[in-house]
């Protein structure tokens, strides 16, 4: 058995930064600080714990955004289903609603199409 967590980055694909850093700003009320690193442009989630695993916006000739393979879930809300309901509204495509896990024993989960096309999934304690 692992002695910690073993998540300690994520990546999201973008093709426009600008446009990624906005919609993600403006529906998750976080903040982004922005780089370039080794020709790949990055905007990093900023949180208040260094050391915290996080995610980081990228553009990168490798990187391509889409909707097959892995799928990272964000916990960026207390109560999941505000959350979604703010998503709907601004007419974000949500593919999985809020969906309890083992009838909210593990929390709930819900999934949508971030503005490059990206299935995200997000995840909060509370339904």
């Amino acid at each position: 058995m692992l002695q910690q967590a073993p998540l300690v980055w994520g990546e999201i694909a973008v093709d426009n930064m600008d446009r990624a850093v906005n919609f993600y700003e403006t529906h998750f009320n976080v903040s982004f600080s922005r780089k370039t690193m080794d020709g790949m442009e990055m905007a990093i989630l900023e949180t208040e714990e260094r050391e915290a695993a996080s995610i980081g916006l990228v553009k990168h000739e490798m990187m391509k955004p889409g909707t097959d393979g892995s799928l990272l879930y964000l916990h960026l809300s207390d109560k999941l289903t505000p959350l979604v309901e703010k998503l709907h509204t601004a007419e974000v495509n949500v593919l999985l609603p809020v969906t309890p896990i083992k009838g909210g024993e593990c929390g709930f989960m819900s999934v949508f199409i971030d503005s490059e096309g990206n299935k995200v999934g997000l995840w909060s304690k509370l339904g």
